[in-house]
């Protein structure tokens, strides 16, 4: 047999909900606007009667009755009504009991037929009477703003729920989140009517509108529960657990609409209680099923936050006290906002956590679909505000559409959504450079810091077993991805700071970087494998050759000057075969000591060199043969600058070592017209800033006045 489809496209049956939903709020605004109308707003005065709290300009009280005034009785041909306790607000499904339920109907349906019948006289507290003939039906503007959030409420709730059955209509959880919507929808429509009444309703009418609202509510509150027992795991014994929930909630509108049996608490909110309850329930079995899935545990954090929080915050703020006869905290239409953010969490959480197996196209749905309908209204209110033609009202509707909605929606959907586009051409630039010029030991922070940038996960940390290839893992919870070191491989949980699972398009990405990343990687450790056999051989060669000739220079020198020229020859290729040695390490301690050392031979008989205290520090700090070599020419150059240019016996060596790093001035006095060392003139401080910026360092060339005049030269290296 062929699988029966759904009809329209998704964004058509939007579409059609839509105009349904709209002709369901004509329908309302339609039934809310007949007369009745005394063109009033009135508020429970307690025992006093209702007291006026506005008077529409063009009703029939106006210039009548004044903002304050307390009415206790309304009287006409149908009889005489006493208005003291009477609530022009309050709902017969607030009262405790049956009794209760009927007495406030018949009240209402006196009322309501002694305004029917004709003029009305109002008794009012002062002892005034006033005389009144009821409007046939009230103005839009009487409509308090209830009518309206109400109805945004419960279209809201319904098109989530709907947008998302739409995309999915053969996946239970699918459907129930849309015949919960639908619930909500009917149950706020229902809502609207008692809610935006002037003072009564018909008897009748009004118990067909409690009735239906519960029924309504049942199904919203049914529905939820059926979604928690399946979603995300079926729950054991699902179909009985549903199937008893549906059998207790028949038996309880049976006993409401039969008026059978009082309940303790409260009739009609007593299983209110009951299914919060019973969700909790479900939450704690579903919990237990899903400890060893974290994706589905995601999203049932994300089904709790929006269900049980949403649903317990009505529950304290208007069902519990009006069970217990108290004053409720907020506003029915309070109560129900809170309950419709309920339907806005789930769309958060398909956007963030991809609920109900939906991603980001969902959202670009919406967003179609809204942009087109935002057009459609704006047209028609510019048409019906302005009197504009519908060619003229379009282009309007357009601009306003396109500079103001667009815009917003943008801003917000940048601020909301979890992109999984990741921006490379920011990244590879500067991974290429830093993986061909870090330090090998640092290639490993470099990889893990170039993913962080590109998937924004939620926490990065080693894999507990080896990964060859990138792979995706928990459903999309954890990205592996292989490590270019030769560890074990690096686990990414949550992309987007935790908002979004990964997919087929992050794995792409890894894998690409993977293959860059290796080519990269094996490249550099190809380079210094050719680097090092190549320093090897210079090495030998400078050892075996150059240093033989120079030793033999020294043996055969003719003089001892000669012999010294020759050994300092000798130093100075240690220094540079020292330099080719990777692997080799000397303190900062090893290096002031051999140049203080070899600085006491350059110095003339009248040219000291203060004595210097090496702190402790400086055996603890290692240099590499290239900070070891680079350093030592700095301070060497330094001396020989101080020698050529400075005074005699004004040479001054200064060391300071603390957690800004080393820190190496040379000073010497100078004369006030020596324009000599008024900067880096000559190569050899050109050369001393080239080789500490090789090192990330800086080098500090001042002149300091006198008398007597002092240039400086300063060495700072961060450790």
């Amino acid at each position: 047999m062929a699988e029966r489809r759904w009809a329209l496209a998704p964004l058509q049956g939007l579409l059609l909900a839509t105009l349904v939903l709209l002709a369901a709020v004509g329908l309302a605004l339609w039934l809310t606007l007949r007369g009745p109308s005394l063109g009033l707003e009135l508020k429970a005065a307690g025992e006093r009667g209702v007291r006026v709290v506005a008077v529409s300009p063009d009703g029939p009280a106006a210039g009548v009755l004044d903002v304050g005034d307390v009415i206790q009785a309304l009287s006409s041909a149908r009889g005489h009504h006493d208005l003291s306790g009477f609530d022009p607000v309050s709902q017969p499904h607030a009262e405790p009991t049956f009794a209760a339920y009927n007495a406030y109907l018949e009240k209402e349906q006196a009322v309501f037929r002694s305004l029917q019948a004709g003029p009305v006289t109002l008794h009012l507290e002062s002892g005034e009477r006033v005389s009144l003939a009821p409007a046939d039906q009230r103005s839009v503007a009487s409509l308090p703003l209830a009518f309206w959030l109400l109805h945004l409420y419960g279209a809201l709730a319904c098109l989530i729920g709907l947008s998302v059955w739409v995309f999915m209509p053969r996946y239970w959880p699918a459907r129930l989140l849309a015949l919960s919507g639908v619930g909500m929808f009917l149950a706020t429509w229902q809502h609207s009517l008692w809610e935006s009444r002037e003072l009564v309703l018909p008897g009748a009418l009004f118990d067909v509108l409690m009735r239906g609202n519960h029924l309504a509510m049942y199904l919203l509150f049914t529905t939820l529960t059926a979604l928690l027992v399946i979603y995300p795991r079926r729950t054991p014994g699902a179909r009985w657990i549903i199937a008893g929930v549906v059998v207790v909630m028949t038996a309880l509108q049976l006993n409401e609409n039969l008026q059978g049996v009082d309940l303790p608490l409260h009739t009609f909110y007593l299983p209110m209680l009951l299914f919060y309850l019973l969700g909790i329930g479900l939450m704690a079995a579903q919990w237990r099923l899903t400890r060893s899935r974290p994706t589905e545990r995601g999203a049932l954090r994300w089904v709790f936050l929006s269900i049980l929080i949403t649903m317990g915050m009505g529950l304290v703020v208007y069902f519990l006290p009006v069970a217990l006869n108290l004053p409720p905290v907020a506003h029915p239409s309070t109560m129900v906002g809170l309950v419709v953010t309920l339907y806005i969490g789930f769309a958060l959480g398909i956007l963030r956590y991809r609920l109900f197996q939906l991603e980001r196209w969902w959202f670009m749905a919406w967003a179609w679909f809204l942009g087109g309908l935002a057009v459609l209204l704006v047209d028609v209110a510019v048409i019906s505000a302005s009197g504009l033609n519908q060619a003229e009202a379009l282009a309007l509707a357009v601009i306003i559409v396109g500079w103001v909605y667009f815009p917003v929606r943008q801003w917000l959907w940048r601020r909301l959504a979890a992109s999984s586009e990741a921006n490379m051409e920011r990244h590879i630039p500067a991974f290429v450079e830093s993986l061909y010029t870090c330090e090998p030991e640092k290639v490993g922070a470099l990889w893990r810091d170039l993913l962080r940038e590109v998937f924004q996960p939620l926490s990065l940390a080693g894999a507990d077993r080896p990964v060859e290839t990138v792979a995706l893992a928990g459903n999309g919870a954890r990205l592996m991805i292989p490590a270019l070191d030769g560890g074990d491989g690096l686990c990414l949980l949550y992309g987007q700071g935790g908002r979004r699972l990964f997919g087929r398009r992050d794995q792409d990405i890894a894998a690409a970087l993977v293959a860059t990343g290796s080519r990269l990687y094996n490249a550099r450790r190809a380079r210094e494998a050719g680097a090092a056999q190549e320093r090897g051989r210079i090495m030998r060669d400078l050892h075996d050759d150059v240093g033989g000739r120079l030793l033999t220079l020294i043996q055969k020198a003719p003089d001892p000057h000669h012999a010294q020229l020759a050994r300092n020859a000798m130093s100075s290729l240690r220094h540079a075969i020292q330099a080719l040695d990777p692997n080799r390490r000397r303190s900062l301690r090893e290096l002031l000591e051999d140049w203080l050392g070899d600085s006491v031979e350059r110095l003339p008989r009248n040219e000291p060199l203060a004595a210097v205290t090496l702190p402790d520090e400086t055996d603890h700090i290692e240099l590499t043969p290239r900070h070891y070599v680079n350093l030592r020419r700095v301070l060497d150059e330094a001396l020989t600058n101080a020698l050529k240019h400075g005074r005699p016996g004004t040479l001054r060596f200064a060391l300071a070592v603390d957690d800004a790093g080393v820190r190496l001035r040379l000073c010497n006095d100078i004369a006030e017209s020596d324009e000599a060392d008024n900067g880096p003139s000559g190569y050899g401080l050109g050369n001393l800033r080239t080789r500490m910026e090789e090192l990330n360092g800086e080098l500090i060339l001042h002149r300091e006045p006198g008398p007597p005049a002092r240039f400086c030269v300063e060495a700072r290296l961060a450790l």
